[in-house]
């Protein structure tokens, strides 16, 4: 997840995105939702993504606005994704995505730009929840940024699904309870699952931003999807044992080993990571 939250958010690389412009933008009808202080507007968080000791890519992750759409808060957020410039004869990744998730952190609206040296591709989707659809579109950018679709599908979905972006943000609701989930999770152009255990167990980790230990919550999964990176199956992570839940580190299996995902920076309104403190 990228997280999963991160490890899904990686795993999200693989995700695709124009649809056409008469299709609505439908948001479920239920209106029942509490809100969460982790959704902070002005948040930024920034991970190094590291493969053995190599630096392999950042990831920087921002909460841009809130607004209102059709009596729901709707919250945009975006990941910015950059492959390691020294690694650019191997690999030059520079991805954008943008998610719209409400207070309850179902997905509405995915876009994701891909820029290669070959060249920029972007994705859509679009989450119709009263039709049971999700519009899906690709194509190419562009010289003007204008975009020129390729193909759009409409998919059938059986309920709500997160997209790969959201579901940093569900994972990071969810960390301080003890329960099991299986998320309907819509990647590419088809609904898959990610399975997250949420164990509330609390615990500590070092990290080369603070030079104290971080009390954190653990938790694990499993994705059935293979995604960026190579990412494939399990993952965990460790997310801080505070009210603002932010992801600290995350590691994921991927088909050469495994994946480190660490927080380096971030700038939310009073918040420093929690310090550890051994209970007696």
């Amino acid at each position: 997840m990228i997280f999963l939250f991160l490890p899904l958010l990686v795993g999200a690389l693989l995700q695709p995105t124009r649809l056409p412009a008469n299709i609505p933008f439908l948001l479920s009808a239920d209106t029942s939702f509490t809100v969460d202080p982790l959704l902070q507007v002005g948040e930024e968080l920034e991970y190094k993504v590291s493969y053995s000791f190599f630096s392999i890519g950042t990831i920087r992750i921002q909460l841009l606005e809130k607004s209102e759409n059709k009596g729901r808060d709707v919250y945009k957020a975006k990941a910015i994704i950059d492959s390691n410039p020294s690694l650019s004869w191997l690999v030059d990744l520079h991805i954008r995505f943008y998610s719209d998730i409400d207070t309850d952190i179902f997905s509405h609206e995915w876009i994701g730009d891909d820029s290669t040296k070959s060249g920029v591709s972007y994705r859509r989707i679009i989450f119709s929840y009263d039709s049971s659809r999700v519009y899906f579109e690709r194509g190419k950018k562009n010289m003007t940024g204008e975009r020129l679709p390729s193909s759009v599908d409409t998919v059938q979905v059986s309920e709500k699904c997160q997209d790969g972006f959201s579901l940093f943000f569900l994972a990071r609701k969810n960390v301080r309870q003890k329960k099991q989930m299986n998320i309907p999770t819509f990647i590419e152009n088809k609904q898959v699952n990610t399975f997250i255990n949420f164990t509330n167990s609390r615990t500590n980790v070092d990290i080369d931003a603070v030079k104290y230990s971080v009390e954190v919550v653990e938790f694990d999964g499993k994705a059935d999807y293979v995604g960026v990176f190579g990412l494939t199956g399990g993952f965990r992570g460790w997310f801080s044992n505070d009210e603002a839940r932010i992801p600290i580190i995350a590691r994921m299996n991927v088909i050469l080993g495994s994946i480190k995902v660490e927080l380096v920076s971030w700038k939310r309104h009073e918040w420093m990571p929690p310090r550890y403190v051994e209970k007696r």
